[in-house]
């Protein structure tokens, strides 16, 4: 019942398709009918939409700005957003587009995430954390949700973050994360302009953790063992073969970062374009190729028994606008990339791991007789894991294809004009592996000094080939919009209806994601001066039950700019001045979970076991508990701003915000007991606040022949979980609620135990609080006892540090231009965070674990007073690892995130080679970072680190 149900549903989705195409297709040809082909595109079509408010800017510099599903003169929007051009994305060489937009737009929270060629996407977030569950903006690519990181900064014409209830409010059920809004580079009028762009460097880590070599790892683990009351591994005798180095083979010291790792890979990018047209038609092509090797070593560039990580893409793009008659206009844009990725036949998260995890002396690379090393312990290899055993690959296809059509109906109603669009996003990945398993041998020493004895562990196989996978995933969209606007003497009026729906096909998966709107807005001006607006979209998704699936988001907003009041005439302080706010609601429908939970789910289950011979019978289960009135979540988001330029060179813009989160699903099994003997559903039961302020400030001035700006941008954004259900603590300081999300707990580090705590029989002194932990001994860490109770246990949990996401997010621009030469710097940073410090990269000896460079500040009897790291230890001690204070660290960071010097060539001189304009610069990205963790990086640590680039590359445009 529940398939058919669902089946159901998508049979009347695509029923209404067909019906609306045929509209489509109808309208067009109606309208088209006796239209001959006029002398200029009578109606203009940009990449979003549809109203031209040219001939209604009230400043000659008032261009029209792209906002959701529309346009609007800059003065006339009263919501929140930040804009970056493409001209400046390109400045920062970088494979991933998303990885351009660090430091560039107030309200974007964005941090590294792996440096992985082909997987370096960062994480982001709009305004910070607002919810318990996915936070993740939603991303429109001309009108159309898409993916844009692989999208190349040439064909981008302007990347904008929407992020107030004024500007959402149209995207209903799906915006209350914020909107990533990208509009690709459309076509000119005028004779055809020929960019050709080449840009090559190499990259490094930003940096690696440093482990001590086998010497001190071996002198450290006696001492470690000495502290456990256990005998002693390593002799004097063999502690000095490590130092020395006399047989690398029985005693190795093995940097496996060397080892695995190259200094530097290299990246290179190159991008054609072609933009022009004419009166009737306008066009822009690109053509681009990016290639991004990885950093392992003496990998086989032919691919016959190894892979480096490697990373090729081929871009291309087709924007076109024609004037089909005087009435009707078209756009058609075709847009695309292939993508190869290849990688070492190893799990990439588990080979870092290893690298950091394996230390100095476990065993040679190669044995003497040239085999692969390695040891039970240690099993494996991580040079061989990238060398012996052969590759994986992706090849990946997506093609995405845009039509919209527009129709003059000013000769039915003055104003009026009437739009469709259709969208079709087509991806493709398929797999091609070589692959191959690969025996280690442990090497024991001979009888005899130099000779040596194998123990193979695991088994060498030939190569074998699989090809797998043909999966495919295909969106289509369909828009439907009228739009209308009308100068009434001194009022001005403009409004837009549109339906839109999205249906996103899932290879191997019967049942689309499916989500319809019907949005409005409805906007007024009076002198061009005051301005108000009404936004709606009543949004429907297929996650929620039938006749519960929509819900209506209205938006009001309004503007005033005080600059052309006559009050203001008089003074010579502000050239422009507005204020804005706007007030609404959003909704969001992404959460965890089942993806029907409104649905009872069953399941089959083969490990019920029955009878005396205990045999295994498959049978039908009940899953979680259907919630029959499951809903989105909802955000009611409060904006105030204002916006203005002083003294003609600084321009500035302030947005303050205030969002309350309600009906966030909950997972009911962590509220309800097991013993009930179900499993909860999730309930609408949590709820978020979030607020913030935006600050952005730029200047620009030139003195004679050098022209130079500065400026910068700043925010901020704290959130609070009100309710979440979570369970009753034994101590209110337990409670995670009136916590941010993410909010770190542990306990609260007090120094060390020192000798003077302990009677001569090793307990403590009467007075000196006690570990439930385990037992402890000097130079174990010592906690605070926060209930007084005498005992470190569970109940002393409490609230430590900032989460990991920062409240603090800024970027700093300035630059310089002076005859011909100009220097760009661009500058991030990230505060108000903090991190833990946990795991193989802190933790030493710990499961097997190696021992870190800053474990030599150890605790010992004399190193008591000056001691920052624990007693060492080879067993596990629940006492000293556990989440504290002591192992926090600030994760506040600033970058230099991109350096970049050029020169233009006077044009005396490219007009010998007969180009239009010749440039070359140098950059750098991520060449300096400043921050309190010299252990790892302090966005991302744990696989893949980020990477630093040095650059240099070559415009040219005829």
């Amino acid at each position: 019942m529940k398939i058919y149900k669902h089946i159901h549903y998508i049979a009347k989705f695509k029923k209404l398709n067909a019906a609306l195409i045929a509209i489509f297709v109808l309208v067009n040809v109606t309208i088209g009918i006796g239209q001959s082909v006029g002398p200029r595109i009578a109606v203009e079509l940009d990449s979003t939409d549809q109203i031209d408010y040219k001939n209604h800017n009230s400043e000659s510099n008032d261009q029209p700005l792209n906002i959701g599903y529309g346009v609007q003169a800059q003065s006339h929007f009263t919501g929140s957003m930040a804009t970056v051009s493409g001209e400046a994305l390109q400045k920062t060489f970088v494979p991933t587009l998303s990885n351009t937009l660090f430091g560039r737009l107030a309200g974007l929270t964005i941090m590294h995430g792996s440096g992985e060629p082909g997987f370096d996407e960062p994480s982001m977030l709009i305004r910070g954390l607002g919810t318990l569950n996915n936070a993740t903006p939603l991303v429109i690519v001309d009108g159309f949700e898409a993916s844009f990181d692989q999208l190349s900064a040439f064909e981008i014409e302007s990347v904008s973050i929407l992020k107030d209830a004024a500007s959402l409010a149209i995207y209903g059920v799906r915006g209350a994360n914020g909107v990533i809004l990208v509009t690709t580079k459309r076509g000119h009028d005028g004779k055809t302009r020929i960019r050709f762009d080449a840009r090559t460097g190499f990259q490094q880590p930003t940096r690696l953790p440093e482990f001590v070599n086998a010497s001190q790892y071996a002198s450290l683990y006696n001492e470690a063992l000495s502290n456990d009351g256990l005998p002693l591994r390593y002799s004097a005798d063999q502690i000095a073969a490590y130092q020395s180095g006399s047989d690398p083979y029985l005693y190795p010291n093995v940097n496996w970062y060397d080892e695995v790792l190259k200094n530097s890979a290299p990246i290179k990018d190159y991008n054609l374009t072609f933009s022009g047209g004419n009166k009737r038609t306008r066009y822009f092509i690109l053509m681009g190729y990016l290639q991004n090797e990885g950093l392992y070593s003496n990998t086989d560039s032919r691919r016959e028994d190894n892979s480096n990580a490697h990373f090729e893409r081929v871009n291309f793009r087709s924007n076109i606008d024609v004037a089909i008659s005087d009435k009707v206009a078209a756009s058609l844009d075709f847009g695309g990339r292939i993508e190869n990725r290849f990688f070492p036949n190893v799990n990439g998260a588990q080979l870092w791991e290893n690298m950091a995890r394996y230390p100095a002396n476990a065993f040679p690379v190669y044995n003497p007789d040239g085999s692969w090393g390695g040891s039970n312990a240690y099993p494996n290899n991580p040079a061989a894991a990238v060398l012996g055993r052969g590759y994986t690959s992706s090849h990946d296809r997506n093609l995405m294809a845009n039509l919209r059509l527009s129709q003059n109906l000013s000769d039915f109603v003055p104003g009026l004009k009437f739009s469709q669009a259709i969208g079709i996003n087509n991806y493709h990945r398929a797999n091609y592996n070589r692959t191959r398993n690969l025996a280690f041998f442990e090497l024991i020493p001979g009888s005899e000094e130099g000779t040596y004895s194998y123990l193979q562990r695991g088994l060498d196989s030939g190569f074998s080939i699989s090809e797998w996978g043909n999966d495919q995933w295909n969106r289509l969209n369909l828009q439907f919009a009228l739009d209308y606007q009308k100068q009434l003497n001194d009022h001005g009026l403009q409004a837009m209806m549109m339906y839109h729906q999205d249906a996103f096909y899932v290879g191997g998966n019967n049942v689309p994601y499916a989500n319809q709107s019907v949005m409005g807005r409805f906007s007024y001006n009076y002198l061009e001066k005051y301005f108000a607006e009404l936004t709606m979209a009543y949004s429907g998704s297929e996650r929620f039950p039938e006749g519960n699936r929509f819900g209506l988001f209205p938006a009001v907003s309004a503007g005033w700019i005080l600059s052309k009041e006559d009050f203001m005439s008089q003074q010579k302080v502000f050239d422009y001045l507005k204020v804005r706010g706007s007030v609404g609601l959003v909704g969001s429908d992404k959460f965890g979970g089942s993806r029907f939970a409104y649905a009872q789910d069953f399941y089959y289950s083969g490990d019920y076991r029955l009878g005396a011979e205990n045999t295994s019978n498959g049978i039908i289960m009940e899953g979680s508990l259907a919630n029959t009135n499951i809903s989105w979540e909802k955000d009611f988001k409060t904006n105030f701003g204002f916006q203005g330029q002083v003294l003609g060179h600084l321009d500035f813009r302030f947005d303050a915000f205030y969002n309350s989160r309600t009906d966030i699903l909950i997972n009911g099994a962590q509220i309800y007991p097991g013993y009930l003997g179900v499993v909860a559903p999730h309930l609408n039961f949590g709820k978020v606040n979030n607020r913030g302020v935006e600050l952005e400030l730029n200047y620009s001035n030139e003195i004679g022949e050098f022209r130079y700006h500065l400026g910068g941008n700043v925010s901020f954004a704290k959130n609070k979980i009100i309710a979440m259900q979570e369970i009753d603590y034994p101590e209110s300081y337990m409670q995670r609620t009136g916590h941010p999300i993410g909010q770190p707990f542990g306990w609260v580090a007090d120094g060390f135990y020192m000798p003077e705590d302990f009677q001569p029989d090793g307990s403590l002194v009467s007075g000196v609080v006690n570990s439930s932990f385990g037992p402890v001994q000097p130079g174990d860490i010592k906690y605070k006892d926060l209930n007084n109770d005498g005992v470190i246990d569970q109940n002393d949990e409490t609230a430590i540090g900032k989460p990991w996401q920062p409240q603090v997010n800024y970027g700093i621009n300035l630059g310089g231009a002076f005859k011909g030469f100009d220097l760009d710097l661009l500058f991030y940073g990230l505060a108000q965070r903090d991190v833990a410090l946990n795991g193989t990269y802190f933790w030493a000896l710990q499961n097997d674990a190696n021992i870190p460079a800053h474990a030599l500040g150890r605790w010992t009897m004399d190193n008591q007073q000056n001691a920052t790291y624990p007693r060492l230890s080879t067993l596990p001690n629940e006492n000293n690892f556990r989440p504290s204070t002591f192992w926090q660290a600030s994760g506040n960071v600033f970058r230099l995130r991109n350096i970049e010097l050029g020169y233009t060539l006077p044009s005396t001189l490219t007009q010998k080679i007969r180009v239009d304009s010749f440039r070359l610069y140098v950059n750098a990205v991520n060449l300096f970072t400043w921050d309190s963790m010299d252990m790892v990086d302090p966005e991302s640590f744990g696989g893949y680190p980020p990477l630093k680039s040095f650059n240099m590359g070559v415009t040219l445009q005829f």
